[in-house]
Order: structure tokens, then sequence, then C-alpha cells
């Protein structure tokens, strides 16, 4: 039984200080499909030369030996060594309340096929059981179908449409161009691989 979550914050320090540091928001991803930490709160800051990553690790161990998962050191160490004037710090974070759903993936065995949302609703996730309506974890998921990566991008573009006055129009015709619209021709790449790797037909919501 896994012992308590752990709120912390991932230090990156820059060699560079003119350098974005963008592609480290990816981190968090890497982190979530290891089972490390939990997909929300997920915010990178940066001051000055330093990139501050809050995350919640799921237990002790994943937050004393992040480091050392083989996926994080394959994509990550290259750019670690490169990129950063040290090795990343985490540091635990103090008197903070933590609201983390029950998640319940899916074990019932009765799937016939699964539901590939572009975006996230509070009650349900973006890879669910069409029986048990449970969620397909994304470690289950080769990293190459890059599924959260798409659903981050569509649910961007959906809260432009929901949020702004300025891009409305843009973002409500990418959402609706079911045919030439370039979200929901990656969709149709992603549930295809989907359906090749886990053998299952699948369905997508649309807005």
């Amino acid at each position: 039984m896994k012992d308590s979550p752990v709120p912390a914050r991932i230090f990156l320090t820059l060699t560079n200080g003119k350098t974005s540091g963008e592609e480290f928001i990816a981190l968090s991803g890497t982190l979530y499909r290891q089972n490390l930490i939990f997909l929300e709160p997920r915010e990178l800051r940066r001051d000055k030369n330093t990139l501050e990553l809050t995350v919640i690790f799921q237990d002790v161990q994943s937050f004393k030996n992040w480091q050392k998962n083989q996926e994080v050191q394959q994509v990550w160490n290259d750019k670690f060594d490169k990129q950063l004037a040290a090795k990343p710090k985490t540091l635990k974070e103090r008197d903070v309340i933590i609201e983390a759903d029950n998640v319940i993936n899916c074990n019932c065995g009765k799937t016939k096929f699964l539901i590939l949302q572009g975006r996230s609703f509070r009650f349900t996730d973006e890879l669910i059981c069409n029986n048990c309506l449970n969620q397909v974890p994304y470690s289950k998921i080769p990293h190459n179908i890059q599924i959260e990566d798409w659903q981050r991008h569509y649910e961007r573009v959906y809260l432009n449409w929901l949020d702004s006055g300025l891009f409305e129009k843009e973002a409500y015709k990418e959402l609706t161009n079911y045919k030439y619209g370039k979200l929901n021709k990656q969709g149709e790449t992603i549930r295809k691989l989907l359906s090749e790797f886990l053998k299952l037909l699948f369905t997508s919501t649309i807005l």
C-alpha cells in the first residue's frame, strides 16, 4: 500500500538564462505517465534562470527516486546535462492542502470499446471504458502515441473557444472542422494507433 502523497517543487537551473526552457513543461507529462505524480496541479514558473515545476508525487519513494526512473533517464538526462547548470533539486512543500480525486482504473475485463475524448471533464477521464466508465491509465499506452500531448492541445483550443471573444471564431472553426481540422486529424491518427495497440474499437467525443 502506498503512503501519503507528497507535494513538492522541482527546481531546474538553466545554464543559459536567455533560453526559454519551455520544453521542460513536458517533464510533468513524463512523470505522470510513469505513475510518479498526480496529473494536477500542473504549473511551471520562472524566476530569472530558475524554473519551478509544481507537482504532487504519489508517494515518498516517487518523491525521492523520480530521477532514477528508467524513462525519465532515457528522455531527460541529456537535457539535464546540457541545459541545466546542476541536477534538478526536489523540495517538499509545507502547509499544503491536497485535494486528490479517487481515481479508479478499469479492471472490469468486459470492455467492448474505449472512449477517447478531446478534453477532460470533471467527472470523466480522457480515455475510459464503455462498460465500467473507469479510466485506462496512460502508463499502459506507448509514449509514441502521444495521447496526453494531443489532449492538452485540444483542451487549450477548447478553452479559447469557451473563454475568449478574441479567438472564439478561430477556435470554434478548428474544433468543428472534423474532416480537415488539425486537432481532429491528429485525434483520428491517435484513435487508429490505439485501436491497433489495444485491439479494441474506439469512439471519440467532439465538443
